[in-house]
């Protein structure tokens, strides 16, 4: 396997390594998750009074929203997602201790899910909606049965299946969608154009087309790590969220203007 063209590990010159990749998904993830804890959840939910957001002077429509929410959420907000199924894969390939690395994964799935269900619910806990490290958790947990019982057919597959109706069950961010796409994404880790194709396929999940984005930017990889950062992306996860709960609390109380 190692002796195979790893064609997403080619050093060049050009291209985005695994860092830059890195920072366009929190930033994708950013502007998601503000469009939709403070308009979507935020507006909807009544947490926040329609008359305290203005942008460009006038108040928030129904027409309004839904622009927000298309360039918010869809266009920019659907990159962030199979760039975090790359890293897991890329990840799972490169790291020295799978178990420490699923380990690191579930610790930080716990760590976020208050300020997770803060955002989506507006509650300290909701068992109804789980956040995306628990997902990613159940990705890698598919890839380290998959090569572990590599041997043992029945094993593997009932392991993948466990993994896959895990987020079914907990309703994990992504759920099923989620694990199935790592999986996939691992199967063609030494094939870019494959990977595209997988990124096609994406649109008869959830009609995601706007998710190609993410896989031409996987295609620029350049098999660069970059700089570490390792724990600020971890953390950035549930730090950001916080900060759009508080800053929704705030609006809630304190009307702004924007534009």
């Amino acid at each position: 396997m190692e002796a195979q063209t790893k064609l997403f590990e080619n050093k060049k010159i050009w291209g985005l390594n695994q860092t830059q990749l890195k920072f366009i998904a929190i930033l994708s993830m950013l502007v998601d998750h503000l469009v939709y804890g403070i308009f979507e959840v935020g507006l909807y939910q009544n947490i926040i009074s329609a008359a305290n957001i203005t942008i460009g002077g006038s108040y928030v429509t129904g027409e309004m929203m839904d622009k927000i929410h298309f360039f918010g959420r869809i266009v920019i907000g659907r990159i962030a997602f199979p760039l975090f199924c790359f890293f897991i894969v890329q990840g799972f390939m490169h790291t020295r201790n799978r178990m420490k690395y699923a380990l690191r994964l579930f610790i930080f799935a716990f760590i976020s899910e208050v300020p997770f269900d803060l955002v989506s619910s507006n509650t300290i806990f909701d068992p109804n909606y789980q956040n995306v490290f628990f997902t990613l958790f159940l990705g890698l947990a598919a890839l380290i049965i998959i090569e572990k019982f590599a041997n043992q057919p029945f094993i593997r597959i009932a392991g993948v299946l466990l993994c896959i109706f895990a987020a079914k069950f907990l309703r994990t961010d992504y759920d099923i969608f989620g694990v199935i796409l790592i999986i996939l994404m691992y199967f063609v880790r030494f094939n870019k154009f494959q990977n595209l194709m997988v990124g096609m396929s994406t649109r008869f999940f959830y009609g995601f087309y706007y998710q190609m984005t993410a896989f031409v930017l996987m295609y620029l990889y350049n098999g660069e790590r970059g700089k570490g950062f390792k724990y600020f992306f971890y953390a950035f996860y549930p730090v950001h969220l916080l900060l759009i709960y508080f800053l929704r609390m705030y609006i809630a109380k304190n009307p702004i203007a924007i534009f």
